[in-house]
């Protein structure tokens, strides 16, 4: 005989728990699958204020802004480097895998059974579903694959998709001393080493992560990644590329995706909704995950695929655009921003959740003719998920 629940959660990240904790506070029955046991991802831990907004608001953190950033340097390849401070953190360095396991006491302290388990296949069973693991076969009314960018629940039903990829390179390594003064405690952005996207180097402490994403479809453009990376490393003055960690980032293209079939729904990396101009998804994972959460709360998927295009998805359209103007563009970008420091300040807006991308459209023509911006500051209150 196998188990039953209400749901399965297949994948206990960011929008697994996320979707796990709001349904086992709503009373029913949850068991999420937990075969990861904590990893590192790409950008070292890089959590956005929005991002941290999001995880706040399913259970308090107390290290989760232990370590704020305000600083961004902003370079590309022959360029000098620009400096733009915030006065508001934007983002903050975390331990992935310290999230993780935190993630996985929170829900078990909500009353979510959790079990280390990998997902091997899910079979559609009567009006349910049955998901056969690592650890035996177990039955639910409900499914939820929050199982990562390689997604099995996606893949078995046809659901999410993230068409624009990132493919990304990271590594760790001890802060140099000569860098210690510059990057202890900032980000350093590098536009226009890599097709697409951009390199980074991010201070954590005594820890240096460091790593590179572009657009796979244009990777053959500059040579591969790997020698975009390596020439990044060089222009830093640090040699060789070190062990190097790869991941891909799936964001949405744009195109008619479902992210629901029948009593099952697909959330985060899984449904690919990686932002596509930051290549973030934490946020993007937990607002998802309570969102389809609530929509099996109401007995309505179809909530789920509305609230995803009236939020995440609409901005994510406007992200698009801001990647292949500022990524497509580079030292245009960089000269922009040097001479109008103006506009960094509003990415730093974006980060804190405090501005939707399509903002910047409205903005930019109306500061170039003098007029206020009229940005509406509660536009992307969803990341607050108590305002949901």
């Amino acid at each position: 005989m196998s188990a039953r629940y209400d749901i399965i959660v297949a994948g206990l990240g960011p929008g697994g728990a996320a979707a796990a904790m709001t349904l086992a506070r709503a009373g029913a029955r949850v068991l999420a699958l937990d075969g990861s046991g904590g990893r590192e991802k790409p950008c070292g831990g890089c959590l956005s204020l929005r991002g941290v907004l999001a995880v706040e608001s399913l259970s308090p953190c107390p290290w989760l802004r232990d370590c704020p950033v305000a600083t961004l340097w902003l370079s590309g390849p022959g360029l000098p480097a620009g400096r733009y401070p915030t006065s508001e953190a934007g983002v903050y360095f975390v331990e992935r895998p310290r999230l993780d396991r935190w993630l996985a006491q929170e829900a078990r302290q909500s009353g979510v059974a959790v079990l280390p388990a990998k997902l091997r296949a899910i079979e559609a069973d009567g009006h349910g579903w049955r998901a056969r693991t690592s650890a035996g076969d177990f039955e639910a009314d409900w499914l939820i694959g929050a199982d990562g960018a390689h997604s099995l629940v996606a893949r078995g039903l046809g659901l999410g998709g993230g068409g624009w990829l990132y493919v990304g390179l990271v590594e760790e390594r001890p802060m140099p001393p000569r860098l210690a003064p510059l990057l202890g405690g900032t980000a350093l952005l590098e536009l226009g080493g890599a097709p697409g996207g951009y390199g980074w180097a991010f201070g954590r402490g005594q820890t240096l992560n460091l790593g590179m994403a572009g657009r796979r479809e244009l990777l053959g453009r500059m040579g591969g990644l790997r020698r975009c990376y390596g020439r990044f490393l060089r222009r830093l003055g640090l040699g060789e590329p070190g062990r190097l960690r790869g991941a891909v980032i799936p964001c949405p293209d744009g195109g008619v995706r479902r992210y629901y079939r029948g009593r099952a729904a697909v959330v985060g990396d899984a449904a690919g909704l990686a932002d596509p101009f930051l290549g973030e998804g934490v946020a993007q994972a937990v607002v998802s995950g309570h969102m389809a959460a609530r929509a099996i709360v109401a007995g309505d998927l179809g909530r789920y695929q509305r609230a995803l295009a009236e939020t995440l998805l609409r901005d994510h359209h406007n992200a698009r655009r801001l990647s292949r103007l500022i990524y497509g563009w580079p030292r245009l970008a960089l000269r922009a921003a040097a001479a109008r420091p103006g506009a960094i300040e509003l990415g730093w807006r974006i980060l804190r959740g405090q501005t939707r991308p399509g903002d910047l459209w409205k903005v930019v023509p109306r500061r170039l003719v003098g007029l206020r911006h009229g940005l509406d500051h509660a536009a992307a209150s969803y990341y607050s998920l108590a305002s949901s």
